[in-house]
């Protein structure tokens, strides 16, 4: 796989096209693969290079904040400072980054790159239990709330709150008289809720309970019904 850069300069959403700017190299580089006669796939990911916002950042201080006073890990977390220092590493590794190329300022930042970074922290904080300080559905932005979702669902933690224990609520009607434990539970949708919030999506409806704490659900995958002990036949 050969990683390719471009500068998208057109999107036609009623034919499903984009127009991309290559760079001389990456387009000769494009055109030797094309030459073969079989078809190539593109993968693209959209990176916004906008700075970070004051949410953000204050979102991503907030949760190391918290991983450190959960002092769950390693000598790192000494200080909020080291834990600080240790997950900007391990972000740069993971993303092959240069030491010191990540940054949350906003002269070295980016939005893209923040979002991921919350991302990292939050999966740390599923797995290993750790309370948070601010909701997170309150403060990520629409298209990285459905990471936390899938996250809540893997660990079994409340998606609201973050508490334990908790459970798997469906969304989706699986037929009245149809016993759970023996229908095919793949692509039904699903949230992870703690009893308080299992008992409010009861109460208000579904919907309505959706629309208040900006969720969709997550349609369930064999990895969550495994998690879960959940029929996949």
């Amino acid at each position: 796989m050969t990683e390719l850069f471009a500068k998208l300069n057109k999107v036609d959403p009623n034919k499903g096209l984009i127009t991309l700017q290559l760079s001389d190299e990456d387009l000769r580089t494009l055109q030797k693969y094309h030459a073969t006669n079989q078809q190539q796939v593109l993968s693209v990911v959209a990176s916004d290079d906008s700075e970070p916002t004051p949410k953000q950042r204050r979102f991503a201080f907030a949760l190391l904040n918290d991983i450190w006073l959960s002092q769950v890990g390693g000598a790192w977390l000494e200080t909020v400072e080291s834990t600080r220092r240790h997950f900007y590493g391990m972000y740069e590794y993971y993303h092959g980054l240069d030491f010191g190329e990540f940054s949350l300022s906003v002269v070295k930042g980016n939005k893209s790159d923040t979002n991921e970074f919350i991302n990292m922290l939050l999966d740390y904080a599923a797995l290993h239990d750790i309370a948070l300080s601010v909701k997170p559905l309150n403060e990520l932005e629409p298209q990285e709330i459905a990471h936390w979702e899938y996250q809540c669902l893997m660990n079994k933690c409340c998606v609201i709150c973050g508490k334990r224990p908790s459970d798997l609520h469906h969304l989706d009607t699986i037929g009245q008289g149809v016993d759970r434990r023996k229908t095919n539970h793949l692509k039904h949708r699903a949230v992870q809720l703690c009893r308080e919030h299992h008992q409010e999506a009861h109460s208000l409806g579904i919907e309505t309970f959706l629309q208040k704490h900006h969720l969709n659900g997550i349609k369930i995958d064999e990895k969550i019904a495994l998690a879960h002990g959940l029929n996949i036949k």
